[in-house]
C-alpha cells in the first residue's frame, strides 16, 4: 500500500517542514499542524491511498516497485524502505505495508534542521579540508545528502551495581629540600541501583554503528507518538535487527552508565583497585523509534565514504576520502618552500659574518 499526504486546500503533495514543525503546501502556502491532518483524514483525502499505484516484489524477494499514479514512473525499492520519492517527479511516497505491525514505529523525532541548513552545514565542515577530492566537494555530489528517518531500538532498564576495593589519596608536601609524599589507602565500597531511560541503539544493518553512535546525543524530551506524516518529504528504513540482535549493545551502555557513575563518585582517589565489581540489568523494555539523520554515501576509489549530520541537534561526523596528488602536491609546495627559506637564511649569514 502506497501513501501520500495531500493539501486539504489544493490537494498538492505535503512535505514536513522542520523549520515550522508543521506540513507546508508547496503550491498554495498552506501549512498544516499534525491535529489538522487528523482531523482533515476523517472527511477528506488528507493521507488518501492512492489505489494507482501498484506495489510487488520483484523475482529476488529483496526489491519492490511501485509505479506513481501521478507521473506513471516505475520506482524500485529494496524491502527495508518506509518512504522514498517518485525519481522522475520528486513525489514523496510511504510505504504504507513498510509500517503495519510489528514494523509499526512507537515514537519518532521529527526532523529539526532543512536541507539548506544541512547543505550549508556540510559546506562549512568541509573548507579547512584541504586533501578532500574536488570531486567530492562538487555541487553534483553535495546535492545527495538526503534526510533519512534512521530506525533504532530505545531501552529503559534498571541497573544495579556492587563496587568494592580499595582507594589511594595521594598527598606531596615539600619539606626544606625535600619533596614528601603521603598515600592514605582507604577501603571503597559504591552499591545502589539507577533507572535510565532511552539508550538508542542503531537497529539498521545498513548504517555503522560507529558512526550512528558518533552524531548522538539526541533530546529525547522531543520524542512523539508517530505518524506516517513525519515521514512525507524524508526517506525512511525500518529496521532490519530485532531488539534480541543488538540488546548486546544496549547493555554494554546499561553498564557504561552505572560505571560512569561509579567513577565520578570516586575521582578523589589516584587509585582504586577493585575486588568486586559486579552490574546487573533489570526491568528492561523497549520501544521502536524512528531518529533523524542527514546522510550522503559516497564512493571514492572503489571505497565507501559516509557523512552523517544529526537531525535534530546538527552535530557532525564526517569519513571523507583524501586525494593522494594533492597531499603530495602539498608536501612537495612546503618542501620547496622551505628549502627556499633555508638558502635565504644561509645567505644572510654568510652577509652578516
Amino acid at each position: 500500500m502506497v501513501k501520500s499526504l495531500k493539501c486539504l486546500n489544493c490537494g498538492a503533495d505535503l512535505k514536513f517542514n522542520p523549520t515550522l514543525q508543521k506540513w507546508k503546501c508547496e503550491w498554495c502556502d498552506s501549512e498544516y499542524t499534525e491535529k489538522d491532518l487528523d482531523v482533515g483524514a476523517e472527511g477528506t483525502n488528507a493521507a488518501a491511498d492512492n489505489s494507482n499505484d501498484t506495489v510487488e516484489f520483484m523475482s529476488d524477494a529483496d526489491t519492490k516497485v511501485y509505479k506513481c499514479s501521478y507521473c506513471g514512473g516505475e520506482v524500485f525499492t529494496d524491502n527495508v524502505t518506509s518512504a522514498t520519492f517518485c525519481v522522475y517527479c520528486q513525489r514523496p511516497i510511504t510505504l504504507g505495508s513498510q509500517l503495519s505491525g510489528v514494523f509499526k514505529p512507537d515514537v519518532v523525532i521529527p526532523f529539526q534542521n532543512t536541507k539548506d541548513e544541512a547543505l550549508s552545514a556540510f559546506k562549512n565542515y568541509l573548507k579547512n579540508k584541504r586533501f578532500v577530492p574536488d570531486a567530492y566537494k562538487s555541487d553534483q555530489n553535495i546535492e545527495k545528502l538526503t534526510g533519512v528517518y534512521i530506525p533504532f531500538w530505545l531501552y529503559n532498564g534498571d541497573v544495579g551495581f556492587n563496587m568494592q576495593g580499595e582507594g589511594d589519596i595521594v598527598t606531596v608536601r615539600r619539606s626544606g629540600n625535600y619533596e614528601i609524599t603521603k598515600t592514605d589507602v582507604f577501603g571503597v565500597s559504591r552499591e545502589g541501583a539507577i533507572h535510565i531511560e532511552d539508550i538508542p541503539v542503531d537497529a539498521s544493518s545498513r548504517t555503522p554503528d560507529d558512526i550512528m553512535d558518533s552524531i548522538e546525543p539526541f533530546d529525547f524530551s522531543k520524542l512523539t507518538e508517530f505518524s506516517s506524516n513525519y515521514l512525507s518529504g524524508f526517506l525512511a528504513e525500518r529496521y532490519d535487527e530485532d531488539r534480541n540482535q543488538v540488546y548486546d549493545r544496549a547493555k554494554e551502555r546499561f553498564d557504561g552508565s552505572a560505571e560512569n557513575k561509579i567513577k565520578a563518585s570516586l575521582h578523589k582517589y589516584a587509585i582504586v583497585r577493585r575486588t568486586v565489581d559486579k552490574k546487573r540489568v533489570d526491568n528492561v523494555s523497549s520501544k521502536y523509534g524512528l531518529l533523524p539523520v542527514w546522510i550522503l554515501y559516497s564512493n571514492f576509489k572503489d571505497k565507501q565514504y559516509i557523512y552523517a549530520m544529526n537531525g535534530q541537534t546538527g552535530k557532525i561526523i564526517g569519513n571523507l576520502p583524501i586525494d593522494g596528488g594533492k597531499v603530495f602536491r602539498y608536501a612537495a609546495l612546503v618542501f620547496l618552500i622551505s628549502g627556499v627559506l633555508c638558502g635565504l637564511a644561509d645567505v644572510i649569514f654568510q652577509l652578516l659574518s
